[in-house]
C-alpha cells in the first residue's frame, strides 16, 4: 500500500547539509538526491521514526535504499507509459512514409508501385531467387537495391499481377498519392504487413549477410505458396532480436558515409575561402552549436561559447569531427 508521509528534519538534505561526525566526519554533499517535503514512498520500513537515533552510516544506508526503491518505482511507471505509448497505433499513412524513405535509397521509382506489388504477391521463393541473384550480379551491398533492376526486367506482367493483388488486398489500383509518389510506394509495402514499428528490422532483413532464405523459410507460417511480402512481414516479427541490430548497424553505416562525403566536399573548397571567406565572421550556425553539445556531452563537459563561425568549425574540426562516427573512422584507418 502506498502511503504519503512527511520526512523529519534530519533526514532532508537543504542549502547547509548536516556534518556527520564520528568515523565519517563529512558532509553529505557527495549524494546526488533531492527529496521534497511531500513524497511518495513505496516501502514504508524504509521511512526514519522520528526520534530514533541511527549510526551516521546506518542512516546514509536507509537514505540510499529508500532512493532506490524509489528509483525502480519511477523505472516501472517509465516502462509502462512506453508501452502504453507504443500500442498506440500510428496513422496508416506514417507505415507509407517511412518504407517509402527505404524504397528512395534503394532506388525504386514511383513508376514500380505496381510491379513492386506483383513482385510481393508472388510465393516468396521466386521472388527472393531473382532479387538474391540480381544482387550477386550487379555487386549490390543492400537486397532492396536488387528490386528496380528485377521491376524493370519484369515488364507488364508484373504490373498487371500488381493490379490485381492491389485489389484483392483492399488498395486501389490507381495511384491516390500520385503528389507524394514514394508515399504510394511505400503504402503498397503496409498493405503486405510492413509497420513502422519494425522499420530497424526490416532494414536488417534486407542487409541480413546470412541467407535470407534460409532465414524466411524456417519461420514459423511460412509455406512454399506464401506472398513474398507476407514471408517477408512474418520473418521480420519472428527474427526482430536478430535482424534489428544489423538493422542498426546499416543505418550508422549509412550515416557514416553521408558524413564522410560532407567532409570530402567541405575539404575540395579551396584553402582561401575555408581560411578567409566572409562565411567566418558570420554568427555559427544551428548545426554547429549541436554539434559542439554533442561533442561535450561526449567528454562529459559542459558545453563552450567558441565565437564566430569560422572558430567554431576549427574547433569542431580539432575536436575530432562528430563523436558518432569518431570510431567508424578510426577502424577505416
Amino acid at each position: 500500500m502506498i502511503r504519503t508521509a512527511t520526512l523529519a528534519p534530519e533526514c532532508s538534505f537543504g542549502r547547509n547539509p548536516r556534518v556527520f561526525r564520528g568515523n565519517l566526519g563529512a558532509k553529505a554533499t557527495g549524494t546526488v538526491i533531492s527529496f521534497s517535503k511531500e513524497i511518495t514512498v513505496k516501502n514504508p520500513a524504509t521511512l526514519l521514526a522520528r526520534g530514533t537515533p541511527l549510526a551516521p552510516l546506518d542512516r546514509l544506508t536507509s537514505l540510499i535504499a529508500a532512493a532506490r526503491a524509489d528509483l525502480a518505482a519511477a523505472e516501472t511507471e517509465s516502462a509502462k507509459a512506453e508501452a502504453d505509448i507504443a500500442a498506440i497505433e500510428p496513422h496508416p499513412h506514417a507505415h507509407g512514409y517511412t518504407a517509402g524513405g527505404d524504397c528512395r535509397y534503394a532506388g525504386l521509382q514511383p513508376g514500380h508501385r505496381l510491379a513492386l506489388a506483383g513482385l510481393l504477391a508472388r510465393p516468396w521463393r521466386f521472388s527472393l531467387a531473382m532479387l538474391e541473384v540480381a544482387k550477386l550480379e550487379h555487386n549490390l551491398d543492400y537486397l532492396l537495391k536488387a528490386i528496380p533492376s528485377v521491376l524493370d526486367a519484369g515488364g507488364t506482367v508484373l504490373t498487371v499481377e500488381g493490379a490485381t493483388a492491389l485489389t484483392q488486398r483492399g488498395e486501389a489500383v490507381a495511384d491516390k498519392f500520385e503528389h507524394k509518389p514514394m508515399l504510394g510506394i511505400g503504402m503498397v509495402w503496409h498493405r503486405f504487413g510492413f509497420h513502422r514499428r519494425d522499420r530497424i528490422a526490416w532494414i536488417g532483413a534486407f542487409a541480413y549477410r546470412g541467407g535470407l532464405s534460409l532465414l524466411v523459410d524456417g519461420t514459423a507460417g511460412v509455406g512454399r505458396d506464401t506472398a513474398f511480402g507476407d514471408a517477408l512481414a512474418a520473418t521480420v516479427k519472428t527474427h526482430a532480436a536478430l535482424l534489428a541490430p544489423i538493422g542498426e548497424r546499416e543505418l550508422h553505416a549509412r550515416a557514416a558515409r553521408r558524413d564522410a562525403q560532407r567532409q570530402a566536399s567541405w575539404s575540395s573548397v579551396p584553402d582561401a575561402y575555408r581560411e578567409r571567406g566572409p562565411w567566418r565572421d558570420r554568427a555559427p550556425t544551428k548545426a554547429q552549436r549541436h554539434m559542439m553539445q554533442r561533442i561535450e556531452a561526449a567528454r562529459g563537459l559542459p558545453i563552450i561559447e567558441i565565437g564566430r563561425r569560422g572558430d567554431s568549425s576549427e574547433w569542431i574540426t580539432d575536436a575530432g569531427g562528430n563523436p558518432r562516427f569518431r570510431r567508424s573512422n578510426e577502424e577505416q584507418r
